[in-house]
């Protein structure tokens, strides 16, 4: 990471140095896979699961969306059917009717109906309402997820210079123990300062392995969130410069209000809601309704012999009063009728009954006969429904309200937000420095300190404290100023853009 001048001696330059290659005592081969942050958040938006379900809402909204406009033109409609109706007497009350033979039935239809309502005619806006109200919900989540990214990538580098930072102290405590034993050699050391210094090396190697330890777990996140399985040779190659932010807190919180996702989509909410509040009041609209059918039927019997029966024993009736009233006739000198036509007896009339039958009675399945064409046109008005339609409406002002407070209220937690992550960025920056110059302070105690023991006017134990103390200050300003682009990384966040 590049660092500004402000180190004053070899001390702080080491640590400038370090903290420009963070972790690379820890993978001395620098060659594996680079990764930038550009590259982490590219990955993270197309292979992110969560950001992947986000998105498939869109795919919802778009169906609606065509669901809505396809919805102006008519339904149509065709079926088929069959049926069986066993032979019997049929009864209607107390009325028979004779035995009847079964039936064997089929018909089809076709139909095209058409509604129109007030409901209707607002369905497509409120489904493109719908579909901005997810789109701007998923350039949010998708903000969201680039800034939890940017962190994570901050997080693994500074693990990473932990790691270099550990290494450094394994080496500092590594190069005090071949001093004391050096001096142990030539009479001028003891084997309480031999045994201060190994005992400072295993906390040291203990200490590196802890921080390799959490360096893996940062990366292992960082891959969650993109979705992808990162090696542990991966090389984070973004840099981050440390400077003063300078920017004003009003400029910024006006640019927020105006680019921050999540409001963008808690504002495509509310005027959803504002769309659903006008499709409420349309159903005080009349409706209409159009219907235009054709029907095709067959009713075929199975066995025609109770309908020939049938017949011929009314035949039979026709022909005895015939009959009778030939005498009448007879007897009043009028010519007689004929009633030859009209003898069930006779096989010829018999014949001629069984086939009008059978001409008339039509094939099954397909003797359809089309019925003439059906329409029809009406209207409704709704009056009273037992103010079912004004709870509704009342219900959509509610949540319109409510979606115009919500806007409001994340408007004045967002001013607020932004003020405070530009006072926590500013106070970072300064933060680091002045943890930088601890640090400039104890590389010099340390080198003083190592002075002192090499001509025997200092112990063990000051180099101990005086190692920890550079130890604590070399973390500290790690923190510090990771602190400080973490900081930032949230102040973008909020604003809605990168600020660097």
């Amino acid at each position: 990471m590049p660092i500004p001048n402000l180190c004053r001696n070899s001390g702080l330059l080491l640590l400038a140095g370090a903290l420009a290659a963070p972790a690379a005592a820890q993978r001395p081969d620098t060659t594996g896979p680079g990764l930038t942050l550009q590259a982490a958040v590219a990955s993270a938006r197309e292979q992110n699961p969560d950001m992947q379900a986000q998105r498939n809402d869109v795919r919802t909204t778009r169906a609606g969306m065509r669901a809505a406009r396809a919805d102006f033109l008519p339904s149509a409609n065709a079926g088929a059917s069959v049926g069986y109706t066993a032979s019997g007497v049929q009864r209607y009350g107390a009325q028979s009717f004779g035995e009847s033979p079964d039936y064997y039935s089929s018909s089809w239809n076709v139909g095209l109906q058409y509604d129109l309502s007030g409901t209707k005619l607002l369905q497509p806006r409120i489904a493109r309402a719908q579909h901005q109200a997810a789109e701007s919900r998923i350039a949010g989540y998708e903000w969201s997820l680039t800034t939890q990214v940017g962190q994570q990538y901050l997080s693994v580098l500074q693990a990473g210079e932990r790691v270099a930072q550990a290494q450094r102290e394994v080496e500092r405590t590594a190069e005090h123990e071949r001093l004391a034993r050096a001096k142990l050699e030539v009479g001028s050391g003891t084997p309480l300062d031999v045994r201060r210094a190994q005992v400072d090396r295993g906390r040291a190697d203990a200490a590196l392995v802890q921080q390799q330890n959490s360096y893996g777990t940062e990366l292992l996140r960082l891959g969650r969130l993109m979705g992808a399985d990162l090696p542990f040779e991966t090389r984070l190659t973004s840099r981050f410069e440390l400077f003063e932010p300078t920017w004003n807190a009003e400029e910024l919180v006006a640019e927020a209000i105006q680019a921050n996702p999540a409001l963008a989509a808690t504002r495509a909410n509310s005027g959803a809601a504002r769309t659903q509040v006008r499709a409420a009041r349309s159903q005080y609209l009349p409706s209409m309704n159009l219907n235009v059918g054709l029907v095709g039927s067959v009713y075929s019997a199975g066995d025609i012999s109770p309908l020939v029966n049938s017949q011929l024993a009314q035949l039979e009736g026709a022909f005895a009063a015939c009959n009778e009233n030939n005498v009448i006739r007879q007897n009043a000198g009028l010519p007689p009728q004929n009633c030859a036509g009209l003898n069930a007896a006779d096989p010829v009339v018999r014949r001629a009954v069984r086939r009008g039958f059978e001409q008339a009675n039509p094939s099954f399945p397909f003797g359809y006969e089309r019925q003439p064409l059906q329409a029809s046109l009406s209207f409704s008005l709704p009056l009273f429904d037992g103010l079912a339609r004004e709870r509704r409406v009342e219900e959509a002002r509610v949540q319109a309200s409510d979606a115009e407070l919500a806007v409001r209220g994340q408007e004045q937690t967002l001013r607020a937000d932004v003020r405070a992550a530009l006072l926590n960025a500013q106070t970072a920056y300064r933060s680091a420095q002045l943890e930088r110059q601890v640090a400039d302070n104890a590389a010099e105690e340390l080198r003083l300190t190592r002075e002192r023991f090499r001509l025997g006017s200092a112990n063990s134990v000051e180099i101990t404290d005086a190692q920890t103390r550079l130890a604590e200050a070399e973390r500290a300003v790690i923190d510090a100023v990771y602190a400080y682009h973490k900081s930032l990384a949230a102040l973008e966040a909020l604003v809605g853009r990168p600020l660097r």
